[in-house]
């Protein structure tokens, strides 16, 4: 595990980085799905490692003297938008891809354009807001410790997640947010398009564009279990290690669920408003995008599957099932969006 944590000793220079171009991608008519890749298998899959722009942005973020953790993580911030221009789309899942009525009807929505970040939020980032704000450290339980590392996607609770960005958007002077549902999915299918997986190339290849398998997982994650402490076996990995998709956004299809704006209403699709829908006006479950971390990446990440989380990821207690306790985080993260469409200094459209 020592080759993953290298990645931190980079420099800590951190240029402003460049907007990925956006490739063109045609969905596939058919997307396909590839065997899990396990056993003697994975020591063919290539060598995955953080781009070093990555690396040193995040080291930047992760160590030194709080004042210089906080200008990084705003360079960085703001660095790592990516624009995505506004557009129309039918939303939902407009195929035989998910037996869940809850994302139908496929119904248009027209979005204004906005900025959306490239990577998930990391420890590094998380960790940097809240000691810059002095609240407690998220996923700080004793198990939850136990799977916390800077380059890993950080997990929270709704009010947390939308927290962390609206201090953002206080340090920046942007509207940062968290995205609504309807952005979100626009932006993992690249504006719109029919993209069933939000990889590379709208398809799920083990082990190239998502994990091969919850054993290639344990190679890619830094955190390591031994006597004294548990880690699972599907375990999150370093944001940032396989390809972007065409619009230029990292590990949208897996490594964790993220947080939307949105209450959730599983009849909301129904009367949805045609023009920047943002859920319904209040609720008891918040929605949440992308796929947790599982050995079962063959139906990963669908860009139109929808779920209810508890914003405070509350549970029946296990002696008292009549009794909610506060739950697990580390599987439900986030990344921000800026709520522009004007052009951003440092940031390329």
């Amino acid at each position: 595990m020592k080759k993953n944590l290298l990645i931190l000793g980079l420099s800590t220079c951190l240029p402003l980085a460049a907007v990925a171009a956006v490739t063109p991608v045609t969905p596939p008519p058919t997307p396909s799905t590839s065997p899990l890749v396990k056993g003697e298998a994975l020591a063919a899959l290539p060598k995955l490692a953080q781009s070093p722009e990555l690396a040193a942005s995040l080291k930047a973020v992760a160590e030194g003297p709080l004042p210089q953790r906080l200008a990084a993580l705003k360079r960085k911030a703001v660095a790592d938008l990516v624009f995505v221009e506004g557009g129309s789309f039918e939303m939902g899942d407009w195929g035989p891809y998910i037996a869940k009525a809850d994302s139908r009807p496929v119904h248009t929505v027209q979005l204004t354009g906005f900025y959306i970040s490239r990577y998930k939020t990391t420890y590094a980032e998380f960790d940097t807001y809240t000691d810059a704000s002095r609240t407690p450290r998220t996923a700080d339980s004793e198990f939850e410790r136990n799977h916390r590392h800077p380059l890993l996607p950080a997990g929270a609770v709704w009010q947390r997640a939308r927290d962390y960005c609206q201090w953002l958007g206080q340090q920046t002077g942007l509207p940062f947010d968290l995205p609504t549902e309807a952005q979100w999915e626009y932006a993992a299918r690249s504006r719109g398009q029919r993209f069933v997986f939000p990889t590379d190339n709208g398809d799920i290849d083990h082990g190239r564009n998502v994990p091969g398998s919850s054993e290639h997982m344990k190679l890619l994650s830094p955190l390591v279990e031994d006597e004294s402490r548990f880690v699972m076996d599907s375990r999150p990995y370093p944001v940032g290690l396989f390809p972007p998709t065409p619009l230029g956004l990292y590990d949208m299809a897996h490594d964790g669920q993220e947080w939307t704006l949105d209450w959730y209403a599983a009849d909301y699709y129904a009367h949805s408003p045609k023009v920047d829908p943002k859920g319904p006006a209040s609720g008891d479950k918040k929605v949440v995008r992308a796929w947790p971390v599982s050995e079962d990446t063959g139906f990963s990440g669908i860009s139109a599957y929808r779920r209810a989380r508890d914003p405070l990821l509350r549970r029946p207690d296990f002696d008292d099932a009549t009794k909610l306790v506060p739950g697990v985080m580390i599987s439900y993260g986030l990344r921000c969006v800026v709520n522009s469409d004007r052009p951003l200094p440092g940031v390329k459209r």
